[in-house]
This record gives structure tokens, sequence and C-alpha cells, in this order.
């Protein structure tokens, strides 16, 4: 007999043992009238461990351990606030539930050991897989169709090999040519993409070699490297040839700079027709460019019909000139240009740039630059005063920096001190150490343009011990909100939208952590510490 009864009470055991299958995770629920949210942070099927905190509608409270196991056949809980075994017990992956005797308190009426209801909810996982598309090379290779039509356009030529020469011995040798006649010229573009990405929302880069209007090709040592990062990262990446070539008058100078102008809008009105073949998103454009792709990146994103230089006005006006859209092709898509890569450019003119366009610039230009200048000066310093003859001055990245810091624009300047132009070029074909921090900011600036972004007030982030609990007010631009958690807190609730925390009071590092994501598959994690004071 005696034998019997220990078989059933060891299988009694066995068997609730195989169905204690207590999962980690966040538990909200009660112990008699006291909320609680609990974390398992260890367990298996007969063991489990972690902490509670009790909320009482306090920002900050103590962190209480407690432990779970078989004891006797039944669960027995254990911390400094409840002691007992848990009785008719439920306990599943997903929740737990039973009475609770409270050997820890005193008996009623001499005998009878004061009891609580537990009831506990585990909250579901947030499935997710966040990537680290545009802040990685998460593709290895890539696609490059070349010399894709945008346009025809007249015209002196398209491309023009680059030298080690000087830039001014470069154009002295080549003016030449420019007293041939015009003829209608194929506008080409290179398009580079990830070979084995399916996505088909992907911001649009746009890139413009540089070369005094004068010289160069899409194909450009500088641009060729930075498409192809750009691409491993996940972006789509156009390269583009424009017009070049101008005589050697003021007049024609500031012509071949709107022609570069009019035929980097006509490609990227001839991107947004294909948009949908391409995977690109025409309502999210990135351009940038070197030197005079520069100058023409700053002024196709800025620069309006009303707004073009005075000679350029004339010009229209008699006719000699379309509009900035009306050149190289017939295609009418719209696009929206919301960051520029400024590499070593300028503007002749700083009130292109209006206080509503709110276009974010990265400008990367060495302060010793003698071909475009740094700040406010005439392109050219080494011209033996024929620059002073035929150009204007210029607004280098410094002036426009400057310009648009004071209109709120989103803004950076990396200012590389004491380099010249072109920094991150050996020779003409032969890149430096410098294209790694071109490459490496560009990349930055853009992701920081692609991926959401959470926004708070940071007078919230310092917390009373005392204070009452309520919710971070936050606003996340360009995405939405996937998850919010907090590293010493636990959150109130499952709610993704609702920021409400009870920070544990011994904890050493507090943070409140937000992640987030949108529509091009930009992912972003971005944290805020939080400090409790007395």
């Amino acid at each position: 007999m005696l034998f019997l009864i220990l078989c059933s009470i060891l299988y009694s055991s066995q068997a609730f043992a195989q169905r204690f299958n207590f999962t980690q995770g966040i538990y909200d629920g009660k112990i008699g009238n006291d909320q609680l949210v609990m974390v398992a942070e260890t367990s298996d099927s007969v063991f489990v461990r972690g902490y509670f905190v009790i909320n009482r509608g306090k920002a900050v409270e103590e962190a209480h351990p407690f432990s779970m196991n078989i004891t006797g056949g039944l669960p027995f809980f254990q911390s400094d606030l409840y002691v007992g075994p848990l009785k008719s017990a439920k306990i599943n992956p997903s929740a737990f539930n039973g009475k609770l005797t409270l050997l820890n308190l005193k008996k009623r009426f001499f005998f009878w050991r004061q009891k609580a209801d537990m009831n506990f909810v585990r909250r579901e996982d947030v499935l997710i897989s966040p990537t680290e598309r545009y802040q990685k090379e998460v593709f290895s290779s890539i696609e490059v169709k070349s010399d894709l039509i945008y346009g025809k356009a007249r015209g002196l030529w398209t491309r023009s090999p680059y030298s080690d020469d000087p830039y001014i011995s470069t154009l002295s040798k080549g003016l030449i040519k420019s007293f041939k006649d015009v003829e209608l010229l194929d506008l080409k573009l290179d398009v580079y993409y990830p070979k084995s990405d399916i996505f088909k929302n992907r911001p649009l880069v746009m890139l413009i070699h540089g070369g005094a209007f004068y010289i160069g090709s899409k194909e450009s040592a500088c641009e060729q490297m930075l498409a192809t990062s750009l691409a491993k990262h996940g972006y789509l990446v156009a390269s583009i040839d424009y017009r070049l070539g101008f005589k050697l008058t003021p007049a024609d100078i500031e012509l071949s700079a709107y022609r570069a102008v009019q035929d980097a809008h006509a490609a990227l009105r001839f991107l947004s027709h294909n948009a949908k073949g391409l995977g690109i998103d025409p309502g999210q454009v990135y351009v940038g460019g070197t030197s005079a792709g520069g100058v023409a990146s700053l002024n196709v994103a800025f620069m309006d019909n009303d707004e073009r230089p005075e000679r350029i006005l004339e010009n229209s006006k008699e006719g000699l000139i379309t509009k900035i859209e009306e050149s190289g092709n017939k295609y009418t898509e719209t696009f929206e240009i919301k960051a520029i890569a400024n590499l070593w450019g300028a503007v002749a003119d700083l009130n292109i740039m209006d206080t509503d366009e709110r276009i974010s610039v990265l400008s990367i230009h060495g302060t010793a630059d003698d071909i475009v200048p740094f700040e406010y000066d005439y392109p050219f310093k080494n011209a033996l005063l024929v620059n002073r003859l035929v150009m204007d001055k210029m607004y280098g990245s410094k002036s426009v920096h400057d310009k648009l810091k004071i209109q709120g624009n989103r803004t950076r300047l990396i200012a590389l001190e004491g380099l010249g132009h072109e920094p991150q070029l050996e020779t003409y074909n032969t890149l430096n150490h410098y294209m790694d921090t071109v490459t490496y900011q560009v990349v930055k600036f853009f992701y920081e343009e692609t991926s959401p972004n959470v926004m708070l007030p940071t007078s919230q982030l310092t917390i009373s011990e005392n204070a009452n609990l309520k919710s971070f007010f936050f606003e996340v631009t360009n995405g939405s909100p996937v998850q919010i958690w907090a590293e010493g807190g636990v959150k109130t609730n499952s709610n993704p939208n609702d920021a409400s925390i009870i920070w544990l009071k011994n904890s050493e590092n507090r943070k409140l952590i937000f992640l987030t994501t949108n529509k091009f598959d930009a992912w972003n994690e971005k944290s805020f510490p939080v400090k409790i004071v007395k």
C-alpha cells in the first residue's frame, strides 16, 4: 500500500513537471489586488526565475526577484512579498494562474492561511526581421546597365577624358574644340543596382560627375566607386553624362552650367517615368556630385526658373534657351529631391535656397581648394586673373552650409582642413584613402535621410523618484514604431505606440529604446538615456 502511495505521488509530480511549460518573457497580471509586470528571465520544465515590479502608477519602483519551482508536486512561488505554493495551477506557454497560499503572512483565525488569486498572461512576441539595408553593404554584387539614353539635346559634346594636367591647362588645350558647331547629342546614363534585390520601393540616387563643365564622364573613378557602394547598400543609383563645353566668355560658361542643370532634370524625369520598372520611389530622390557635379546638384535641387541667373533669363526671354524642365526629353513625371551630397561644389547665388525648400545637404570640401572656393571667392584662383574676367564669384560649401543652417535645413559640413580640390584623387583615375571618408559620410547622410527618426522632448528624460507614471511623448518621422522597450525598466504594456515605462530604482543604466521602420525597408534603433533624480 505504501509503495502505491509513493508511486502515485511520484507520478503526480512528474506529470505536473511535464506540464510546467513556463516560457521566458514578460507577463502582465495580478496577485490578489496588486497589479504586476513580471519578467521571466530563465526557465525550464521545473524552474523559473526573474523579477517583477508592482504597477502602482509610479514612474520608479523596486525590482523584486522571484523564483518558482516544483515542490511536493506543486509549483512553489518565492519572493520578498509573496511566498507559498500555487494550488489549482494551470500553466502553459502563454499564461498561468492558480490560488497562491501566502505562507509569509500571518494566519487568520489562528489557523487559516491567507490566499490570493494569481493570474498572468504572457505578452506576445513581436515577430520582426530588421535588416541593415542602407546602413551596410548588404549585397555582395551589383548589375550595371550602361548607356541608357535618357534624352537628346543640342550641344558640343557629352564626355571628354580626364588627364593629370591642371584644370586650366586642360581647358586651354581643348578650347579649340568649343568653336565647332553644336549637334544633336544622345544623353546617356548608367544604372547600378543590387543583383539579387527583389525590393521594389528603393530611394533613387543620381550622381553627376565633375570636370568644370568641360571634361569628364559618368565612368569617373569617384562616381563609379560611390555608385557601386551605394548600390550594395540597397539603393538604385544612376550616374549621368551631360552636355559639356563652352567658349571662354562669361555668358557661355554660365550657359554650360545651365545646360548641365537641364540635363540633370531630364535624367530625373526619365528615371521617374521608368520608376515602376526600376523599382524606385520618385518621391525619395537624392542627388550628388563632385565639383561641377556638386554645382549642378545644388542648382537642380534648389533653383527655380524665376531664380535663374540674369543672363540666362535674358536668353530665355529671347527664345534662345528653354526652361529647366523643357529640354532633353518630353517626359513630364515629377520627382522630389530630398537630399544632396555636395562634394566640393558651390552656387552663384545663395538666394536660390528658399526657406520652404526643406532639402537636406551634406557638403564635403577641402579648405584649401583653389578651383572651387570653400567660402566666397572666384573659382580657379591660380588662373593668372583670367578667372576674374570670365567668371563670377561663387559661394562654396561653407557659405552654403551657413545659409542652410540659419534657415533650419538639415545640413552637415565636413571641412577637410588644408586639402585642395578633388581630395579623393591620387591621379585622375586613382583614388586615395580620402575616398573612404567621402563614401562613409555620403552613406551615413543618405541613411539618415532614408530611415525613420524618433523625436521627443529631452526634458522628459530626467525623472523624479516620486514621479507619477506617464507615457513618454514622442513622434516618428518617415516611418512608424515597431517596438519600444527599456533597459533598466519595464514597459507597462505591449502597445507599440505607448511608451509608458516603470524604471527600476536600483538599476545603474537606464535607456528608452525605439525600433522603427518604413516603406523603404529602412530600420532604425534609437536609444535615449534616462536619469532618475531624488
